[in-house]
């Protein structure tokens, strides 16, 4: 579970902390029988929230906000370079490099990771864990918690690492150290290897015009199915079908290329690595026609632009209510009926569909979510942006403790669409 998030020099960002916890005192009477559950409550009893929503005008930097999420798991699990990473604020320079800090819960132990860097290195990586140091290197000094050195894994070894696979041979660390470690390395300390195991298969960002969606959905969501795809994708279409969309089945199927052959017209190309084999993917949706007779359609040509987003949308989703992952979606309502979207949200509210604490954090312009039976006080962020401070953020629950009277019956979005809250445009077209 996510608790929180620190940005400090990141596309419009300067500096913004993003708090997850459940902060509206007393937990409402008997709320443990309650069906939309109010907070997600961890083993170490802290009170974090199933979702939050972030609304604001156009080009506020909501997007953003995801994005810093997920390129912190971009440095940590590609091999991508720390400039392809770098992406500073450019209308403000006060600082020249980017911070991203993430305090997450594993089981009942809470974890901290920070790393600073620019273009050209990395000038600190700190891991703690409960508060204590896991390791610490600044400027490629390392120390090393003596809970994580071992006789394979010696203070020495450890460093030897560090300073051979993590950096440039000239005093500056280019790659992350728990990247290095936890890519390569077996039999590492837990303190260690949980953490790169939950960037790595505990939190997924949605792309929203990825046309390998789909069958990306799938393969995530068959790794927790015994990698049964077939059964994975039967897993989407039944909630698909659910939706009111009447498919029967979804076929995806793969064909390999030759050295020379070219996909056809509306097949998608997937490479396994640089110059690895290609093999065309074709989806298509089987309906059943007037007289019940089953009718495959080409699901890219034929189904339309929403179902085609749900489909892999409900893949992801369903990976992480089975997991208890971080769900991270820019423009949830893109394509979706605002009644479907309802939908989407209340699964990771419900206690039925969520007993395994995921969390939907979620960019949107749809105000019909802001409803006081769906998201509360502390799940409602307002986004906006000014030159001198970049985007700024501010949660509902901040704005009452400042003095301002709103609670969970209010109604939020009149009073947000009458511009009482901010973080909405002003056009003047």
């Amino acid at each position: 579970m996510l608790s929180s998030f620190f940005i400090r020099n990141f596309r419009s960002i300067l500096e913004l902390h993003l708090d997850f916890t459940f902060e509206e005192g007393k937990a409402p009477n008997g709320y443990k029988e309650f069906e939309v559950m109010p907070f997600l409550e961890a083993a170490n009893k802290q009170r974090l929230v199933p979702c939050m929503g972030l609304f604001g005008a156009n080009a506020a930097g909501k997007t953003n906000i995801l994005k810093g999420v997920d390129t912190v798991k971009r440095l940590l699990i590609e091999d991508s370079s720390l400039i392809d990473l770098y992406e500073p604020n450019l209308l403000n320079p006060k600082f020249t490099e980017t911070t991203f800090e993430i305090v997450f819960i594993i089981g009942s132990d809470t974890y901290s990771y920070r790393i600073t860097y620019s273009s050209l290195a990395i000038s600190e990586e700190r891991l703690t864990k409960n508060g204590a140091a896991v390791f610490n290197i600044q400027k490629l000094k390392p120390q090393f918690s003596s809970a994580i050195q071992s006789a394979t894994y010696s203070k020495e070894k450890l460093s030897d690492i560090l300073h051979v696979e993590c950096s440039d041979g000239d005093g500056h660390q280019t790659k992350p150290f728990l990247r290095c470690i936890g890519k390569s390395y077996p039999g590492l300390h837990q303190d260690t290897k949980a953490p790169y195991r939950y960037f790595q298969n505990g939190i997924n960002f949605i792309i929203n015009d990825d046309p390998m969606l789909l069958p990306i959905a799938v393969d995530i969501l068959a790794s927790v199915m015994g990698g049964d795809q077939a059964a994975a994708l039967d897993a989407i279409t039944d909630v698909v079908r659910r939706a009111d969309i009447e498919i029967a089945a979804i076929n995806i199927s793969e064909t390999e290329l030759g050295p020379d052959e070219q996909p056809s017209n509306g097949e998608l190309l997937k490479r396994s690595g640089k110059n690895g084999p290609r093999h065309t993917i074709s989806i298509t949706a089987t309906h059943k026609d007037i007289s019940d007779n089953p009718v495959l359609l080409h699901f890219r040509k034929h189904e339309s632009d929403g179902t085609q987003r749900l489909a892999g949308l409900v893949g992801l989703i369903l990976y992480a209510l089975k997991t208890g992952g971080v769900f991270l979606v820019d423009e949830l309502e893109c394509s979706l009926h605002p009644l479907l979207m309802r939908e989407v949200v209340l699964l990771f509210k419900k206690r039925r569909h969520n007993p395994r604490g995921a969390q939907l954090i979620f960019t949107t312009h749809n105000t019909d979510i802001l409803d006081d039976s769906i998201l509360r006080l502390s799940e409602i962020v307002l986004t906006r942006k000014t030159i001198a401070n970049g985007t700024l953020v501010r949660r509902l629950i901040d704005a009452k403790k400042e003095g301002e009277d709103i609670r969970n019956v209010t109604n939020f979005r009149k009073q947000y669409l009458a511009g009482f809250y901010s973080g909405v445009p002003h056009p003047a077209l």
